[in-house]
């Protein structure tokens, strides 16, 4: 027989429930997730140094120019051969050269236009690329990029000037909210230029954006890959782990939440999730304890005879109690576990918040194009 509660001690008990409740509550808001890493679109792509021009590697450069000695004869051996009228020979001494010392924009000219005068025009446009990547301003510089449009295919100018045009349109979509639309306009950048790492950077967070978290990772990772400093390689560090963690369901928490402690369960913190069920547990354990009280009755018979008699009752005096902290605290977890999915799906955002805008002008982008159908530029 359980003994009953007075008033005083009733709301003790409640007191020590809602104690519990608070526990459980200042728990899970502790247990939140960690705010997203933010990243913010990239707004320009990296280009080759002219158009036509592959870009470059990080790593093209070497500590410097190199002293060798053979280097330096080839190219004289070179220089010689070519005012002999020899461009085979030039050809062959500078190639040599530019393979001792890969640094020296010097010899790339001269390969370059040795390339040149033996019709050899991608060698020699890929030779006046490097030398503008070894010294864009340098001497000869004017007159490399004077050369380069008459050598360059018509496709490949064709296809830098399309770059550009999916990657601002890109932008453009991807800071309006048009996630599904800004990734297949850098699909077409990462297709055309896959040395612009930029064009991976974007699409990762186009695709994050819309939920492809995998495809967002692999391409976030290319540009760690190819990041410039060691700021944004740990800046995208981050933003990978973020899309890696888990995201729940807001609707899915809340009902599963009916079930004391199994929204906490469904989001992946099964301590508190077995508070909750022992909380709710251990007040159905006191409010359902029965309690049996006796009274005697006095009783007395029809010959006049005393014979009195025991009168036994069962009640639950607790169960109010016990109804109200269960309730409670079911309640308060099927709610921390929708707002903890919440935070789940807000977390896992990595894309910075553009700016609201000043007015509501409704812009919209689309590309505009020539008479024969070639993207050509971003109208507004």
């Amino acid at each position: 027989m359980g003994p009953q509660l007075s008033p005083f001690a009733e709301a003790r008990a409640i007191a020590r429930a809602g104690r519990c409740v608070a526990t459980l509550v200042a728990v899970c808001v502790a247990a939140s997730p960690l705010r997203a890493q933010s990243l913010v679109p990239k707004r320009a792509i990296s280009t080759g140094a002219a158009p036509g021009c592959e870009v470059a590697p990080a790593t093209r450069l070497a500590d410097g120019k190199r002293d060798n000695a053979e280097a330096r004869r080839l190219a004289a051996a070179g220089q010689e051969a070519a005012l002999a009228g020899d461009q085979a020979a030039a050809r062959d001494a500078f190639a040599k050269a530019a393979e001792l010392n890969p640094t020296d924009d010097r010899i790339a000219y001269d390969l370059g236009r040795a390339h040149e005068e033996l019709a050899d025009t991608l060698k020699a446009v890929a030779e006046y690329c490097r030398y503008l990547v070894l010294s864009p301003a340098g001497r000869e510089a004017g007159d490399v990029r004077e050369r380069l449009p008459g050598l360059v295919p018509r496709g490949a100018v064709q296809r830098a000037q399309e770059v550009q045009v999916a990657f601002q349109l890109g932008s453009a979509l991807l800071n309006d909210g048009r996630y599904e639309q800004a990734a297949r306009e850098f699909d077409k950048v990462v297709r055309d230029a896959p040395g612009s790492a930029e064009g991976y950077f974007n699409r990762g967070l186009a695709r994050a954006a819309s939920g492809r978290r995998t495809d967002a990772i692999r391409d976030l990772e290319v540009y760690q890959a190819a990041a410039p400093t060691v700021e944004e390689r740990v800046s995208v560090a981050r933003a990978i782990d973020v899309l890696r963690r888990p995201v729940y369901s807001p609707a899915a928490a809340f009902l599963r939440g009916i079930l004391p402690g199994f929204g906490q369960l469904y989001t992946g913190r099964p301590l508190l999730g077995v508070l909750a069920l022992g909380l709710v547990g251990g007040s159905a354990a006191l409010g359902f304890g029965e309690q049996t009280t006796e009274r005697q009755i006095a009783y007395t018979d029809p010959n006049g005879v005393a014979a009195p008699y025991t009168e036994r009752s069962t009640s639950r005096p607790n169960a109010t109690t016990a109804v109200a902290v269960a309730g409670g605290v079911t309640a308060v977890a099927m709610l921390e576990a929708l707002f903890y999915a919440r935070r789940s799906q807000r977390g896992a955002s990595i894309v910075a918040r553009r700016p609201a805008a000043s007015g509501g002008l409704g812009l919209r982008v689309h590309p505009t194009r020539d008479g024969r159908g070639v993207a050509i530029g971003v109208a507004f």
